[in-house]
């Protein structure tokens, strides 16, 4: 029996410690930052950064004032360290179901999010990240 368990432990050991590594996901920066629209604050706004070298991407919604604050999970803020692609995007659907509330929202170029040339490079620490959008 204690053979068993000596062996259950040295297999297991290894595991959860791999486990640890692969959901952290590796050092991340905070990121904040302000997204405007033709020089006014941009509400409501989904800002996402895709790192260029693959893995999990960060996301942030900004409030009234434009702001947001990246999360990379449910409790972990900030994005991975690098340079990332950066989406921008509204009207997005934000709640449950086939059929959102109508609302007016204004409409962004494709260059800040389909086709999206925005880009930004994430570093230790934190980050201040400003997207001065134009309409046109």
């Amino acid at each position: 029996m204690t053979r068993c368990f000596a062996t259950l432990v040295l297999i297991l050991v290894p595991v959860v410690g791999l486990t640890g590594c692969w959901q952290s996901g590796g050092e991340l920066g905070q990121v904040t930052g302000t997204v405007t629209l033709d020089g006014k604050p941009l509400p409501e706004a989904m800002v996402s950064f895709y790192p260029e070298a693959g893995g999990r991407s960060a996301h942030g919604v900004t409030d009234g004032a434009g702001q947001y604050l990246l999360r990379y999970t449910g409790s972990k803020d900030g994005a991975p360290l690098g340079p990332h692609l950066v989406k921008v995007e509204v009207g997005i659907p934000m709640g449950e179901g086939d059929s959102p509330a109508v609302r007016k929202v204004p409409q962004l170029p494709a260059k800040y999010n389909t086709t999206s040339e925005l880009t930004a490079e994430v570093k230790s620490g934190s980050n201040d990240i400003d997207f001065e959008l134009k309409s046109k």
